[in-house]
């Protein structure tokens, strides 16, 4: 899987959720809903990041360059509005290729180390699996993954 690396987000504290569908889509997005408006513009032109945020006060600042003011406080509105921009493509091989607690890339592991982290249906029913190595938490294609498929799709994002 190649990374999506042209495209790098931070999002401001009104943001969880599309931060959290972001990553789900493989764009390295920083969220980190207890970080103040300094810090985050620190890190945004420290990392070359997007920033994206519904803070009118935040792109006052004459640091603030490369920004999307998200319009709505719909999620599904709110990536779109992302994805329209900066003319996304949603590559759904992308998917879970970073964690969504921690922003990590996942890596491929083999399907034996991970026998006692997932349920046993799990393990029984799929073959790929995926791991954030900072917090170990596995990922995988399931009916999960075409229900966000079916949402997305549903909303006109992909």
């Amino acid at each position: 899987m190649a990374p999506n690396i042209e495209h790098r987000f931070i999002c401001d504290d009104h943001l969880g959720k599309l931060a959290r569908y972001l990553r789900v889509c493989g764009f390295d997005t920083v969220f980190d809903r207890t970080m103040g408006n300094g810090q985050l513009l620190q890190i945004a032109l420290q990392d070359n990041r997007h920033i994206l945020t519904r803070d009118t006060g935040l792109i006052e600042f004459t640091l603030v360059r490369n920004y999307i003011l998200i319009e709505s406080d719909d999620w599904a509105e709110q990536l779109k509005q992302v994805v329209d921009e900066y003319a996304l493509t949603i590559d759904t091989a992308q998917f879970f290729s970073r964690c969504l607690e921690d922003n990590a890339p996942t890596v491929a592991v083999e399907k034996s180390s991970i026998r006692d982290l997932v349920y046993p249906y799990t393990y029984e029913n799929h073959d790929d699996f995926r791991q954030c190595p900072l917090c170990r938490r596995v990922y995988w294609h399931g009916t999960h993954v075409k229900a966000m498929l079916d949402r997305l799709t549903a909303q006109g994002i992909i």
